[in-house]
């Protein structure tokens, strides 16, 4: 697994997560209207006999059983991207396309994804699943969407931060995807 994989994974999840979150939105407004249906019924059942006109029902009922369904096909695949990003994020294999050689500044290295790749998303998923902001200072590596910071004086120690901060991150998700029923 890589991390360009799981930018793709990552992104779907987002996506999947920013619908749901309109269905819930458009199924509250629908069971404010469900309540307010018999009310309405009536009143447009007379009014559609004054014009002389066939009333229909609006087909609350039916939109609100579609929505249920659509939001039970969203969160399944929610739970799967999300077993996906756990899986590939605790993953040993995971591979960083970090370019080998960083960039020296005063009192830090700073190492670029290579081909001037970003990940975003990852980070931002990875950010929600740790439950810290991004960029993600941890320790002190920082992990950006298109770069990891070291403070660090020395090539050699930076490398072995980076590591560290990333078998860190490693462990971290590892514990919480074990902790998931």
């Amino acid at each position: 697994m890589n991390l360009t994989e799981l930018e793709v994974t990552s992104g779907r999840l987002l996506e999947e997560q920013k619908r749901l979150r309109t269905i819930d939105a458009e199924l509250e407004v629908l069971r404010q209207e469900i309540k307010q249906d018999p009310k309405r019924i009536e009143k447009d059942q007379a009014f559609y006999a004054l014009i002389g006109m066939n009333w229909s029902d609006p087909g609350h009922v039916d939109r609100e059983s579609e929505l249920k369904k659509e939001r039970d096909t969203v969160v399944r695949s929610i739970q799967e991207a999300q077993g996906s990003v756990l899986a590939g994020f605790s993953s040993e294999s995971l591979v960083i396309p970090l370019d080998p050689t960083p960039t020296k500044g005063d009192e830090e290295y700073t190492f670029r994804f290579r081909s001037g790749a970003t990940f975003p998303k990852s980070v931002e998923e990875l950010s929600v699943m740790l439950g810290i902001p991004s960029p993600l200072k941890i320790g002190e590596v920082l992990i950006a969407e298109d770069r990891v910071t070291v403070s660090e004086t020395d090539e050699y120690f930076a490398k072995k931060k980076v590591v560290e901060a990333f078998e860190g991150i490693r462990k971290t998700v590892k514990r919480k995807l074990s902790a998931q029923p």
